[in-house]
């Protein structure tokens, strides 16, 4: 993920950490972290420890962890978003390294299409 617009860092924190509460009350373990962009983030453990970095996007209002149509949920509400990463955690992190998570527009756009 490149660069982003430290104006938008209160945003990101406050939904991050929102998450992270709701997170807490359904007994994920969970850090509010910042990458080495000073990026904020969730580091939500699964079951086996695995870790995945959730960050928020804010054009698209969205918690996201990967860059499939099922790795991402809207930020609207915390407790409907805490329920859908508590399952995909509960489920378990693939056992692959996470990659690259800029979201993709095309990715995004053809989601939609199929």
């Amino acid at each position: 993920m490149g660069k982003f617009n430290e104006r938008e860092r209160p945003y990101m924190d406050r939904l991050l950490l929102g998450l992270r509460d709701h997170l807490v009350g359904r007994g994920v373990e969970v850090h509010h972290l910042s990458d080495q962009d000073d990026r904020p983030f969730l580091e939500v453990f699964d079951n086996n420890l695995r870790a995945r970095r959730v960050y928020v996007h804010l054009a698209f209002l969205w918690f996201f962890w990967g860059d499939r149509q099922d790795e991402r949920t809207s930020c609207h509400q915390h407790d409907d978003a805490a329920e859908v990463i508590e399952a995909a955690a509960k489920a378990g992190w693939p056992a692959e390294e996470q990659g690259h998570l800029g979201p993709d527009l095309q990715k995004i756009l053809d989601s939609y299409r199929s």
